[in-house]
């Protein structure tokens, strides 16, 4: 699965980067803003199948984001999981109300997130055999 991690905090970004290797997806893009990340993407020659993403960061923060990428054909239907250390419910409401398909807080349990990556292949596995039908 091709993952990009998105995160102001390069310490974060760090640990998902080494989390996400050993629960089994080495594919994985860092980015320390919306702005890289949507670089990265366009400079990309397949779309990413998983975004991880904080909320907290300069410029356009995660919910903006996560609302401007489920208007890109390419990630209309894409997992999305935050990873953030917002844990007040309004955040959490903005986030899927925005098109997040799943929320992990800060600190982040290392099994819960692999449990999240699991579920987001299941999603991208569901979706190609809709697509075939």
């Amino acid at each position: 699965m091709k993952i990009i991690a998105v995160d102001d905090d390069p310490a974060v970004l760090e640990i998902l980067r080494l989390l996400v290797a050993k629960a089994g997806h080495p594919e994985i893009t860092l980015a320390l803003s919306a702005g890289e990340a949507l670089e990265c993407m366009t400079q990309s020659r397949r779309p990413f199948e998983c975004i991880l993403l904080d909320i907290r960061m300069p410029g356009m923060d995660g919910i903006e984001f996560c609302d401007l990428l489920r208007r890109l054909p390419d990630y209309a239907n894409c997992p999305i999981i935050m990873v953030t250390a917002m844990i007040d419910q309004k955040f959490v409401d903005q986030a899927y109300q925005a098109g997040a398909t799943d929320y992990v807080t800060k600190p982040f349990d290392v099994h819960e997130l692999t449990s999240r990556l699991d579920v987001a292949v299941r999603l991208l596995e569901q979706a190609r055999v809709d697509c075939r039908c």
